[in-house]
């Protein structure tokens, strides 16, 4: 049986040369900042200056040609030719069964004469000579169903034989570009080279966040975080605006709470998000004393919600085998009252801190003591963490200073500062660039931290 080049018609750069650019970009996570009308330099990819095109993060510029291609492909050039041959023969066989079965195939149908067998009964009602009939009809609808059986069998054997022929083709192993033991060819290092200096989240982002939560072994990497975040974050050692590139090495893995106290662009927004969660604003008040008649008075300040527990801490302790620094037993034992404290059962050593956030004592701890398994890859930042919390009781004095001034027009500010209709996270105008034609509208500033794509129009 012949099966026909079905896919031979089929002109991809025909149909690429019509396609949206600026609508290939937003779909490839691309900001249109990135977009640019003409190379200053050749293209990475054909050498041509021709535009419009895209300029990537290490200042090398990519044609629309090329982007055009590029956002076809899905692995390196030995696997993609394939994933496609393998599409091409499934395609193929399911069209191949569909003729056969059009040609040849058999289904059971139920005939009538079976019904008009028994309607034809209440002839008897009329003279017991018509008899006669139902049971004729009886014969025939039994030699049909005869033949029909017949028919099917014949079918089966027909479709068995068939499909012992033309077998259904193996599934061919398939690696990405960032896969150990991958063979890539020269075009697919060139490839790759635009992938990892894409501008925004490169096309395949989703499986390279596979991979760099395989390594860390879905655990935050700061040591002796709980990683209790519901949603982890993948975060960009050196950042993208400078150069940082989307590969494994420059990839690591953070829970929301550290990823927020990292001072890169576009982190003040996921501190936004976690800081009600996890910290509180008491304000100025006065305060009966326990002990004694009388009130005393407490300055605003910040409170931690959610302290650590005895369990949470003990957990770290086993995931990490902390240890003692200075005799190297891991006969330590934790407990947690007004505050933190850690005991050395080996060399009687002792250290004690203040009750905070599991996210703040754990790290503490795995910095105080040895840690000799799943050790992370990343420190945290406790000077953004200082900052960030400063930040925040600075903005509380402000914002009650206002309040006690002009109540309404405070009111009237956050009126027109409208919040994201998907994740009440506030919002701020996004307008074009000289040459771009899309109109002002209010985007939500999670985009580039949680990908939300909140947005309203002026």
């Amino acid at each position: 049986m012949t099966i026909d080049k079905w896919h031979s018609s089929f002109n991809p750069k025909l149909f690429l040369s019509n396609v949206n650019l600026d609508k290939l970009i937003e779909k490839n996570e691309v900001s249109n900042s990135s977009k640019v009308q003409t190379g200053n330099t050749p293209c990475i990819l054909c050498s041509s200056k021709l535009g419009p095109g895209l300029r990537l993060n290490d200042k090398s510029y990519l044609c629309k040609t090329c982007l055009l291609t590029v956002s076809t492909i899905t692995f390196p050039q030995k696997y993609e030719k394939r994933r496609r041959n393998y599409l091409t023969e499934i395609e193929s066989r399911r069209l191949a069964y569909l003729d056969l079965a059009q040609k040849f195939g058999y289904h059971s149908e139920d005939t009538p004469l079976t019904i008009f067998a028994w309607l034809s009964l209440f002839l008897l009602l009329i003279h017991i000579g018509f008899i006669v009939v139902p049971i004729s009809l009886s014969l025939f609808s039994f030699y049909f169903k005869k033949e029909q059986i017949k028919k099917i069998e014949i079918w089966n054997r027909q479709k068995k034989e068939w499909e012992k022929n033309y077998p259904e083709p193996k599934k061919p192993s398939l690696k990405h570009f960032h896969e150990p033991n991958v063979q890539l060819s020269k075009d697919d290092y060139k490839i790759l080279k635009v992938f990892n200096n894409w501008p925004g989240y490169p096309p395949f982002w989703d499986y390279l966040r596979k991979v760099v939560l395989r390594r860390d072994g879905n655990h935050c990497q700061v040591s002796g975080c709980p990683s209790r975040s519901d949603y982890l974050h993948i975060h960009h050692k050196i950042p993208v605006s400078q150069g940082g590139e989307h590969v494994p090495n420059n990839l690591v893995t953070l829970c929301e709470f550290h990823h927020a106290l990292e001072p890169d662009i576009g982190h003040d927004g996921i501190w936004g998000k976690i800081k009600t969660r996890y910290f509180t604003i008491v304000r100025g008040h006065s305060r009966h004393n326990r002990s004694s008649e009388g009130y005393h008075k407490v300055r605003p300040h910040i409170r931690r919600l959610e302290l650590t527990t005895f369990e949470e801490l003990n957990k770290i302790k086993i995931f990490h085998s902390l240890s003692c620094p200075l005799c190297k037993s891991e006969n330590i034992a934790i407990s947690v009252n007004a505050y933190v404290n850690v005991h050395c059962n080996s060399c009687d050593q002792n250290w004690s801190g203040t009750k905070e956030l599991t996210e703040e004592t754990g790290p503490r701890l795995a910095e105080l003591l040895n840690i000799k398994r799943n050790k992370g890859i990343w420190y945290s930042r406790w000077d953004m963490l200082s900052t960030r919390t400063d930040n925040a009781f600075t903005s509380m004095l402000s914002d009650s200073k206002v309040k006690s001034k002009n109540v309404k027009t405070n009111y009237k500010y956050k009126s027109n500062k409208p919040l994201c209709p998907l994740c009440d996270s506030p919002m701020k105008l996004l307008k074009p660039y000289p040459g771009q034609k899309w109109k002002e509208f209010w985007g939500c500033t999670q985009y580039r931290s949680e990908g939300c794509r909140g947005s309203r129009e002026v």
